[in-house]
């Protein structure tokens, strides 16, 4: 029978495997954007990547992926944040809310064939969310996503480590990035901080509620409309449909939220 750690390095390794398709897909022209605001600290963002990246193969849209970092305490995952990072839920409910929003994640990583295990401890995603900036700006924010929830949520955080800037520099090297000036960026009060907190405004600005958080103009108001969950794809994609922008004939907008990987993605 396979082990833990064995399965935990063939599935990481198939899903990493996809990373050329992943840029082919960021590529594509499109005549529409969808904001998308993910966390490097949850694992719903990480379920959430490549459904939204099937938007953009779809349809004539380009995805316009930003982070967001979240509060636990908002969340009520814990009442506070302290030195050793432990959950400290503020009564049983809450306890159990919290574990529900871990035991719900893994059931939908079962399905997308995603390396996921529950963390031991919280995670402050603030330096990393700021170095996913930095990849933006070389067109790699997905595979640097990708790279650290595959390796982050595989094993729960046990190995690496989102607040080390070495370790996130290593990362952005493994995937043919250049990290001249990286540590400067992603430092506090660096451009990656100014650039985060700006990301963070305009996502409350569109009633940000939670992560994936999406933004689009809706076609019949001409404002933009924000939506919380990855349960909102089918709607997005209903709207893209009616709007006529389909890449192909073949394209068809049903898209179920227990989704699971075709041979394109």
């Amino acid at each position: 029978m396979e082990d833990r750690e064995a399965r935990r390095h063939r599935l990481s390794q198939a899903i990493l495997a996809e990373q050329d398709i992943w840029q082919e897909i960021m590529s594509l022209a499109g005549e529409q954007v969808l904001d998308v605001y993910l966390d490097i600290k949850s694992p719903h963002a990480y379920i959430a990547v490549r459904p939204t990246l099937q938007v953009a193969r779809d349809y004539r849209v380009k995805l316009n992926i930003l982070p967001y970092t979240l509060s636990y305490t908002a969340l009520g995952v814990t009442t506070s944040v302290e030195a050793d990072m432990q959950r400290r839920p503020a009564s049983d409910a809450a306890d159990r809310k919290a574990r529900m929003y871990y035991a719900a994640a893994r059931q939908y990583t079962e399905l997308q064939q995603l390396p996921f295990r529950s963390p031991q401890r919280l995670l402050d995603s603030e330096v990393a969310n700021r170095a996913v900036l930095f990849a933006k700006q070389q067109a790699l924010e997905v595979p640097f996503l990708m790279h650290i929830y595959v390796a982050g949520w595989g094993n729960g955080w046990r190995d690496y480590e989102p607040e080390s800037v070495s370790q996130l520099r290593q990362t952005l090297v493994d995937i043919g990035g250049d990290p001249a000036g990286f540590e400067d960026y992603v430092a506090d009060g660096g451009a990656g901080q100014h650039a985060l907190t700006r990301c963070m405004a305009a996502a409350d600005q569109a009633g940000f509620a939670g992560v994936p958080h999406y933004v689009f103009t809706d076609a019949e108001s001409q404002r933009p409309l924000g939506l919380f969950g990855r349960e909102h794809l089918a709607l997005i994609r209903a709207r893209y449909h009616a709007a006529g922008l389909a890449r192909n004939n073949r394209v068809q907008p049903d898209f179920s939220h227990a989704w699971v990987p075709d041979p394109a993605i």
